[in-house]
């Protein structure tokens, strides 16, 4: 289409100029000869210039296409022509636009290839390298795999463990020269025999569990030919073809020794947990008697002993007294005293040795003795219980061997025991001492009012009913006996014009009246009383609707002591004569304490209370017509 076009428009042109010359020359001939030359040479200069016009307006399509195919050559393939002269032309520039597009992304896509030919001709280079390195190590070894085996063999026959293989029967197929000093059999021994020949009877089962895949590490204890247990940490591998188990291959470390030192380690730190709870049992802070029963249950579960005692020595008597007893057969007779033979008692409290006696020649209720001979008890161990080389008592054990090892666990408890007994009793006699002082402050408080006299002691007693009641320890019932008889000292902090006086108080006295529980907690708080004796004293006169003193604190806020001790201060006052009023009788004052329930008393102590009352009014009774001397 293009060469048509362009041609036909070529023709015409040349077609268009010779007619023009043409004409022009006709003209120049036809005007005669004048001005010749000169008409001529005009016709000459108007060819020529026609000639060069359309030759330039001609070529100049033409020197684009050139200049664009120089550009192509060169390399530059995002150059683009741009030729409107003609519908030829303007074709002939978007062909040649399409063709260096085309160029471009043929030339870029086999940029790209030439780059990944040379990545991959240096990838194929190092390989080509590393190829050739792996072929001198496959040489060097395939050198090394030719000494291998005797190599392996070497270390397989010199290895400190036990090497075996067994088949899917547990048959041995393989065990190297270490068996011979572990077991003394030697490997021609064993092969072919069933490895459960020389295994225990639990160890059978783990190999068993072993073959199962279940567990691939274990203890396995071997029997030796001369009968002797070697106790071994065994690792093993199943092997397989074809995903079947066809066989096992193991390697037992012999570690009885150490399995030996273990134990005994175990055995000695399970003696110093036993001595470290009975430490804690001892400074638990109970009751002597609660804390040694304690003591012989855990001896008799240490040593798995169905029956376990303490006894108290008395030296006058040279007889044995129970003081508790513990385990499994504590529920049956147990002689309350024994008396042992004069050797035996020598050897305790004189040389004092430990004494391990048949059951038969120690004393005991003959109805327990059938129960011993059922549990193959055989002999009976006494521990002296000694403090400052003298001996206090005995701890006995029963027990089904002839002999016991844990001697010095024993021992060790036997001397924790002796020192708790000790202290006890010194304890105790602080204490006595400790009550007879307090109750002598008390006295003194209450010796300037004879209508007050006896009152501390009796809400002491009241308290502890209550306290007793309600279910609370034994030592919360000391702390409040002890809270009872010290409530009201803070009073003589207080004026006795106030105290004494038989009128009624005015607003100013009453308030001095209402320190006298604070005065109380500063008098005491030196003397390092337990702090719910202190908070008890300190708010005794609280109310539990809030109204009371000094704090002015309700409900829950009131410590329940304190609750406790205001209920027993109040019943006393209603039923003691004093010098503004006259007693009630119980009954009234029953009734005016369940009347504020609720209002003054917490709710709970007054339950309790009337419980009291309707179940055990004589022990009220007791107490208030109980009578107290002063104390010297």
């Amino acid at each position: 289409m293009f060469s048509n076009g362009y041609n036909k428009k070529i023709f015409f042109v040349l077609f268009g100029t010779s007619v023009i010359i043409y004409s022009l020359s006709l003209v120049h001939f036809l005007s005669g000869f004048e001005n010749k030359v000169f008409i001529g040479g005009m016709i000459l200069l108007i060819s020529l210039g026609l000639s060069s016009l359309l030759s330039k307006k001609l070529s100049q399509p033409i020197e684009k296409l050139n200049k664009g195919v120089k550009k192509i050559a060169q390399g530059d393939f995002e150059y683009r022509l741009n030729i409107g002269d003609s519908n030829e032309f303007k074709e002939l520039s978007e062909n040649f636009n399409f063709m260096a597009e085309k160029l471009s992304q043929t030339y870029t896509k086999l940029r790209e290839q030439t780059e990944s030919l040379m990545r991959q001709n240096e990838e194929l280079q190092e390989f080509n390298a590393e190829l050739e390195a792996s072929y001198e190590q496959l040489e060097a070894l395939t050198h090394e795999l030719e000494n291998s085996e005797k190599k392996y063999r070497l270390l397989v026959e010199n290895i400190r463990d036990i090497l075996w293989t067994i088949d899917e029967n547990f048959i041995v197929e393989f065990v190297n020269l270490r068996v011979i000093r572990y077991l003394s059999y030697t490997p021609q021994e064993l092969i072919g025999k069933s490895i459960f020949d020389i295994v225990d009877e639990d160890s059978r089962e783990t190999l068993r569990n072993m073959m199962e895949g279940k567990i691939n590490f274990s203890e396995i204890n071997f029997k030796s030919k001369e009968g002797l247990l070697v106790i071994t940490e065994t690792h093993v591998k199943r092997l397989k073809v074809d995903d079947k188990v066809v066989g096992m291959q193991g390697i037992s470390r012999d570690v009885t020794e150490m399995y030996y030192v273990k134990k005994q380690i175990a055995e000695k730190n399970t003696e110093i947990l036993a001595i470290s709870d009975v430490g804690k049992l001892l400074t638990s802070g109970n009751d002597i008697k609660e804390v040694l029963n304690n003591i012989v249950e855990k001896v008799a579960e240490l040593l798995n002993s169905p029956l376990c005692t303490i006894r108290e020595y008395n030296p006058y008597f040279h007889k044995f007294v129970l003081l508790v007893k513990g385990g499994e057969l504590k529920d049956y007779p147990v002689s309350e005293e024994i008396k042992l033979s004069e050797e035996d008692t020598n050897e305790l409290v004189n040389q004092k040795e430990i004494k391990i006696k048949d059951v038969e020649e120690f004393p005991h209720s003959e109805k327990i003795t059938p129960i011993f001979a059922a549990k193959d008890i055989y002999s009976v161990v006494m521990v002296p219980l000694i403090f400052k080389n003298q001996t206090h008592g005995i701890l006995t054990v029963w027990t089904s061997t002839n002999t016991l090892k844990n001697m010095s666990l024993l021992r060790s408890i036997a001397s924790a025991v002796s020192v708790a007994m000790e202290n006890s009793k010194l304890y105790d006699e602080i204490k006595k001492v400790y009550i007879k002082t307090i109750e002598a402050l008390a006295y003194a408080m209450e010796a300037k009012d004879i209508y007050t006299k006896g009152h501390s002691m009796r809400v002491s007693q009241y308290t502890a009913l209550i306290v007793e009641y309600m279910g609370f320890s034994k030592e919360k019932v000391e702390q409040l006996r002890i809270a009872g008889i010290l409530h009201d000292i803070g009073k003589i902090g207080i004026s006795d014009s106030i105290l004494l006086k038989s009128g009624k108080l005015t607003e100013e006295e009453y308030n001095a009246i209402k320190t006298h529980p604070e005065i109380a907690k500063k008098i005491l708080m030196p003397i390092d009383l337990p702090n719910e004796i202190l908070e008890a004293i300190a708010k005794h006169h609280e109310r539990y609707d809030g109204k009371g003193y000094p704090y002015g604190l309700k409900g829950e806020e009131i410590p329940i002591e304190a609750a406790i001790l205001g209920v027993a201060d109040a019943f006393d006052a209603m039923t003691s004569d004093r010098a503004y009023k006259k007693e009630m009788t119980i009954e009234e004052a029953v009734n005016e304490i369940l009347r504020f329930k609720g209002t003054q008393f917490h709710p709970e102590v007054v339950d309790a209370f009337i419980s009291i009352y309707m179940n055990e009014r004589h022990k009220l009774e007791q107490i208030k017509n109980q009578v107290f001397e002063n104390v010297s």
